[in-house]
């Protein structure tokens, strides 16, 4: 009975492992029909991809380290090259205030008027004290020209005579003294009324109308904006390339990196010895464009260099990295790179590419890394 049993369950397990069998090759023809690939069984051969990805046509440049001129760079802030701080010579009270900042000034035109009243009862002052000395003056001249007349005729001594000439003298004196005082009062009065030193433009204003003006103390201040001028840090160990009359070359960042001319005006000869550099004054050349206050990056000449410099059309950002696709086997490579911005239009290249090496200029946005082109220069 055993055995009859165990024929009996033979069928069975066979039976099971059958539907197994078929459960499994219904689940990968499935599974293949999901990924739209084809059923694959052991006699099914592989067919080829007949679906191929069409070269993307681009331009290129070859690029080629050439020898240029070496610099030397230094950094700092424009500023204007006459420039003028405003201040009081008399104290009194701010009674006008005829201009503010940003308006336009002449040369002589007056700024602010302070109260000359007690200016004026100086001068007045002094003016009476020049009338009694010129009064006492002609007097003593009277005088001495009397005893004169006398010592000739016997009737008056040597002594008298020197006594007379010694008033006489004293009196003129006093005179110069008079009239000196008068001057000074009247420029007193004068100073009441600051006119602007330049034509230029009023930068700041530093008082009100009712303000108490003093000796010495910042009225206003003013510029003439036609010329600027670069005041700018030169590393101290490069300080024999700053050179007074030198030209160079001044960006300026704000204004889309534009490159202005410049002439060296001034080098100071002393270090800072904070920094180690040294202060260079630059003029630059007249430019509307031009504002105080803006950076500047000033290149002064060194020598000769040799440099590779890649163009702007094939700079393009990874994630805020600059990088250039590069064709190589027919293939755009990306290489991510380093620059010096010290031109717009053609950067150097200071690591990432070499002397040689085809650059894809303005790569399409579709090129991928590793895709297929067809270079064209």
């Amino acid at each position: 009975m055993e055995h009859d049993r165990t024929n009996e369950t033979k069928p069975a397990t066979t039976r099971i492992r059958r539907k197994s069998r078929a459960l499994e090759a219904a689940s990968l023809a499935l599974l293949a029909f999901l990924a739209g690939g084809p059923v694959l069984s052991g006699c099914a051969k592989h067919e080829p991809d007949r679906h191929t990805t069409a070269a993307v046509r681009v331009r290129t440049d070859v690029l080629v380290a050439r020898t240029e001129s070496a610099t030397a760079e230094a950094v700092g802030t424009l500023r204007a090259a006459r420039e003028a701080t405003i201040s009081g010579k008399v104290m009194g009270t701010i009674i006008e205030i005829r201009h503010s900042a940003g308006d336009a000034v002449r040369e002589g035109e007056i700024l602010l008027v302070i109260d000359s009243r007690d200016v004026s009862g100086q001068v007045m002052q002094a003016q009476g004290s020049l009338a009694q000395a010129r009064a006492a003056a002609a007097l003593a001249e009277t005088n001495f020209r009397r005893f004169e007349q006398l010592l000739a005729r016997g009737a008056a001594s040597q002594l008298e005579l020197d006594q007379a000439r010694y008033q006489y003298d004293t009196a003129k004196g006093a005179v110069q003294q008079a009239e000196g005082a008068v001057a000074t009062a009247g420029s007193y009065k004068a100073y009441a009324e600051i006119p602007a030193p330049f034509s230029g433009r009023v930068v700041d204003r530093f008082c009100e109308q009712g303000d108490m003006a003093s000796p010495g103390r910042p009225l206003m201040k003013i510029e003439d904006p036609r010329k600027l001028r670069l005041y700018a840090s030169l590393d101290g160990t490069r300080a024999a390339a700053a050179q007074v009359g030198a030209p160079v070359e001044v960006q300026v960042p704000a204004i889309d990196n534009r490159v202005f001319r410049g002439t060296v005006a001034e080098v100071v000869p002393t270090a800072d010895p904070v920094t180690r550099s040294i202060l260079v004054k630059i003029d630059l050349e007249e430019s509307p464009e031009l504002r105080a206050g803006l950076f500047g990056r000033a290149r002064l000449p060194l020598g000769q260099r040799t440099a590779l410099r890649v163009p702007r059309a094939a700079i393009v950002q990874r994630g805020g990295v600059p990088g250039v696709f590069v064709a190589e086997a027919g293939h755009a490579i990306l290489r991510m790179v380093s620059l010096e911005e010290d031109r717009p239009e053609n950067p150097q290249v200071l690591s990432g590419l070499k002397s040689g090496d085809q650059v894809i200029l303005d790569p399409p946005a579709e090129l991928e890394v590793g895709a297929s082109i067809e270079a064209r220069p």
